[in-house]
């Protein structure tokens, strides 16, 4: 029985994919319906990982999990990259827009809360924070949903291979 082969491969393609299609502007939209790219990037990880394993080799839901977690990791990393690609090259930043037509409304906002952000908006460190805030959250969500994709990914495939050994036993 061979050993197992990397995960870290399948993981950064799985998190590639799940960057790049929950960062760009209107596609991104898909993550609406339950984090669909996340847990996606998460299955395409856990099929890359299946298609480097050998016809002994298991494919567990452990495996696949862990998989799906390094993707959605992967894929924090890189979402949070190109969103700010994004964010540089529109100038368009859709939190800061979001806070502005809060502060324009200028209703029941207190005065202390208009002025701490305006403190972060001056000093550049609003957007700085902003960076961290949203990788922190995207670790978090990518890691549970590209999980959910991993072991969804793994039940699949798993199957997959156990048919086909099924078929050869068969023929032979």
């Amino acid at each position: 029985m061979e050993g197992k082969p990397s995960k870290l491969i399948p993981a950064l393609i799985g998190g590639s994919i799940m960057g790049v299609l929950s960062s760009v502007p209107i596609i991104n939209l898909g993550n609406c319906l339950c984090c669909m790219w996340v847990i996606l990037g998460g299955g395409v990880g856990a099929y890359f990982y299946w298609r480097e394993l050998s016809p002994d080799n298991e494919f567990s839901a452990g495996e696949g999990a862990l998989v799906g977690l390094l993707s959605g990791i992967f894929g924090a990393l890189f979402g949070t990259l190109i969103g700010y690609f994004f964010i540089a090259t529109t100038g368009s930043n859709w939190f800061q827009q979001i806070m502005e037509s809060i502060i324009e409304s200028g209703e029941d906002i207190p005065t202390e809360f208009e002025d701490w952000l305006d403190t972060f908006e001056e000093g550049g460190f609003y957007s700085s924070l902003f960076v961290f805030i949203d990788l922190f959250f995207r670790i978090v969500l990518n890691s549970i949903f590209g999980t959910l994709g991993g072991i969804i990914g793994a039940a699949i495939f798993r199957k997959r291979k156990t048919a086909d050994r099924e078929g050869a036993d068969k023929k032979a």
